[in-house]
Order: C-alpha cells, then sequence, then structure tokens
C-alpha cells in the first residue's frame, strides 16, 4: 500500500461534517471490499453497561483516549458474570477496558491503548446519498474487486463477522478503513458497535488498530421511505493516526 492518506487534520473538537475531499486510491494490491452482512440488533444500553465499569476505570480510558469522538461499552462474551468492556476513541488514542480476574480473584480490568503519535490523527467525511432501490454499491464494487482487478485484494485477516459489518459502509469508508493495513501488517485488533434501529442508526463506531496505524469510523446511518439496506444514506467520518506508543496488551 502506498502511504499518500491525504485527509484533513483533526484538531480540538469533532469536526465539522463537509462533501468531497480528495483521496488517492493506495498504490499496490487493491483494498477489499467486503459483501454487507446482517447486523443484529440487541443487548443493554451502552450507557448502563458504561457506568457498570467504574469511575476509576472510566476516567482511565478517557485519560489515555484524549478528547472524545465516539465510545462504547458492550457485554464481554468471555465473561461468564457478563461483564462489560469498553472502548473509547478519542484525539489522542484508542483506550480499551476488558474485564478479568486479579491472581487473588478479584474482578478487576485490564486496560490497553493505541497511543497517537502527535498531529498524526487525520479525518474525512464521507456524505453517502445513492439513489434509491438501485443495485447495491457495494456488492457491486466488491465482485469487481475480485474480478476486475489484474492483483487479488490484499486480505488483512479480518473476522467474517466483521467483513459483514464493513460490507454495509459504503466503497469509499471501506478504502479509508483498511488503507493502511497488509496481508504482513495486518490489525491486531478490531471491534465494532452501534445503536438504534433497521432504517436508522444514531450511532456507530468501527475501527481496526495494528502496530503501526490506527483507523475507526464514526457516524450514522438512515434508510428513507423508498431505499433499502443497499441504497441507505450514511454521513460517516474516517479516522487515520500513526500508533506512537502501544500501552498494555
Amino acid at each position: 500500500m502506498g502511504s499518500s492518506f491525504p485527509m484533513e487534520p483533526s484538531g480540538s473538537g469533532r469536526p465539522e461534517a463537509r462533501r468531497g475531499g480528495g483521496l488517492a486510491r493506495p498504490e499496490g494490491a487493491p483494498v477489499p471490499l467486503h459483501q454487507a452482512g446482517e447486523m443484529p440488533f440487541g443487548g443493554r444500553p451502552r450507557e448502563e453497561l458504561w457506568e457498570s465499569i467504574g469511575p476509576r476505570v472510566r476516567a482511565r480510558l478517557h485519560e489515555l483516549a484524549g478528547d472524545t469522538i465516539e465510545w462504547f461499552a458492550c457485554a464481554d462474551p468471555s465473561s461468564p458474570e457478563g461483564r462489560p468492556y469498553g472502548v473509547v476513541a478519542g484525539e489522542g488514542g484508542l483506550a480499551v477496558a476488558e474485564p478479568r480476574i486479579s491472581t487473588d480473584h478479584r474482578p478487576v480490568y485490564a486496560i490497553s491503548a493505541f497511543l497517537f503519535a502527535s498531529g498524526s490523527l487525520r479525518h474525512v467525511a464521507i456524505d453517502h446519498r445513492p439513489p434509491p432501490r438501485g443495485p447495491s454499491a457495494t456488492a457491486g464494487n466488491a465482485a469487481g474487486n475480485v474480478a476486475g482487478n489484474a492483483a487479488p485484494a490484499v486480505d488483512i485477516g479480518l473476522s467474517a463477522q466483521a467483513k459483514g459489518v464493513i460490507g454495509n459502509l459504503p466503497p469509499r469508508a471501506q478504502e479509508l478503513l483498511q488503507a493502511p493495513f497488509t496481508a504482513q501488517r495486518r490489525p491486531t485488533r478490531h471491534d465494532w458497535w452501534y445503536q438504534g434501529f433497521e432504517h436508522r442508526l444514531n450511532g456507530f463506531l468501527l475501527y481496526l488498530a495494528g502496530t503501526r496505524d490506527v483507523t475507526f469510523a464514526t457516524g450514522t446511518k438512515d434508510v428513507p421511505v423508498g431505499h433499502d439496506a443497499a441504497s441507505a444514506h450514511w454521513s460517516l467520518t474516517c479516522y487515520r493516526a500513526s500508533v506512537g506508543r502501544r500501552m498494555g496488551g
């Protein structure tokens, strides 16, 4: 992949949404575009789960991440007690708290973080408004990415479920999220969260984090009357930062 990634610098606070903005497609193997998968709903509200993590852990996540861009909390499937884990994406880093048991069998949290190199955070706003009931842009481009390119799309090691979630996003968002990663430099962590309804997501966060780069996308999704999931409208901001320091596992 090429290193060029012409995004706007991110200053303090959340960026204003904007249309357009150029992006040079990375050189080398094409970025994979995925087929849309199911996005089921359910689970406890993030606010309720966030509160149960505890104030000291929450404060530490915010301290590591810096000015908050988006956050979420979900029940940890590996926790027998159903304890939650939390994620904060901010101007200064991506921080994660996961439930663990200490050596003396107390419930604790293990905190890890990808701390961004100073000044490296960039963002691009995407305002995706396809016409109603048109062909699926993501499905069509995913097929073209295999058949229409001389070089096969690079496999960056995402789970099938992650590929399905990413496949719901506009093609440009898929490219931005995956652009820094290669088969040799895969994300070491990836996760996502969303809330709302099938016709409206009022919160969304998906991140890919590796040893050198972190990318994440935040925003909303609407399915207007006369549209379906394939022609959903997305308002997203895609971020990328270089990892300056890694903390924890």
